[in-house]
């Protein structure tokens, strides 16, 4: 048996054409303002509140409308519905070439302003940043609600550029990544809630979900819309990292951990990684068999504890 560890925005998809013309970003400002100055001028607090915006309906059915695989069975379900907090979730990407780019997922937090993985945006190996960021909100059959409301990254806040370690999972694997419009105007945005991980594990069990668009979901068109895993567990912590038990693939980084605290949903992890065991045939090395041993995410007290640092 072999184990391994992967990144979840290791995901590609075809590269449409009609996002061939997007504007590729020069440069970012990550080491140009202090961290305090950045916080503020995205907008970010360490408390923030959530916000739906008017006429924008609610529904606790991600499939409205319509693989870490942990186990033997895939509980996913299609992120079909266009209501919050879904309409929140959106998918990142970068081109790799003219014909494939590399996908994420990741959430509205502010009006201009999406929670992920600095995996997502900052490229493990080499620590740069990757070309033209795009963020597509709420896509649905590779589509969004309006061709407008495709935004560009203009600058990061990131946890870690791997530096220090390339080690699965990394604590430090979070971002924010500031767009060129606010679309949490027309979408929502979702706020955060951090738990320990006794509490997630004691008091939430079964109530996790996870949205993200893996690569390997839905089987007729990968990444072209999200999965969701409703009634999953955060199991424990590893390495400041939490564990849990939410199927998920490739493509699916960034995407949010989610649960119900007082009829909100709130975030209280960011998707990360994945630890598989793969069987091979000893003769042939042939691998015959490959399952999801647990997933890993990003505790939002790591997240929260910068803020705050930054905002002393």
């Amino acid at each position: 048996m072999a184990v391994s560890a992967t990144l979840f925005s290791l995901g590609t998809a075809p590269h449409p054409s009609a996002q061939a013309g997007s504007i590729v970003v020069e440069s970012f400002t990550q080491v140009q303002r202090t961290a305090a100055a950045k916080v503020q001028a995205f907008g970010l607090v360490a408390n923030p509140e959530p916000h739906i915006p008017a006429g924008r309906s609610q529904s606790s059915n991600p499939a409205e409308g319509s693989r870490g695989i942990i186990g033997l069975t895939d509980d996913r379900v299609p992120m079909t519905s266009r209501s919050y907090p879904w309409s929140a979730i959106g998918r990142l990407q970068s081109p790799v070439d003219s014909t494939t780019v590399t996908i994420c997922s990741g959430t509205l937090v502010a009006p201009d302003v999406v929670l992920t993985n600095a995996h997502c945006v900052i490229n493990p190996n080499t620590g740069q940043i990757k070309p033209d960021i795009t963020f597509h909100p709420n896509m649905v059959d590779g589509r969004v609600s309006h061709p407008d409301h495709i935004a560009h990254a203009v600058d990061l806040i990131y946890g870690t550029d791997f530096s220090d370690s390339h080690r699965i999972p990394h604590p430090q694997d979070w971002a924010f990544v500031q767009l060129d419009r606010p679309l949490g105007d027309t979408y929502g945005t979702l706020a955060w809630t951090p738990l320990s991980v006794g509490e997630l594990v004691r008091n939430h069990r079964n109530q996790i979900i996870t949205a993200g668009y893996s690569g390997d979901f839905p089987a007729a068109a990968p990444g072209r819309t999200a999965g969701v895993h409703v009634g999953c567990n955060v199991l424990g912590e590893v390495e400041g990292s939490l564990i849990h038990d939410c199927d998920t693939y490739p493509g699916s980084s960034g995407g949010p951990m989610m649960t119900q605290i007082n009829g909100e949903y709130r975030i209280v992890g960011i998707n990360a990684a994945e630890r598989t065991e793969r069987a091979t045939n000893p003769s042939t090395g042939e691998v015959i068999a490959s399952q999801g041993i647990v997933n890993y995410g990003v505790k939002i007290q790591t997240v929260v504890d910068f803020l705050r640092l930054a905002q002393r």
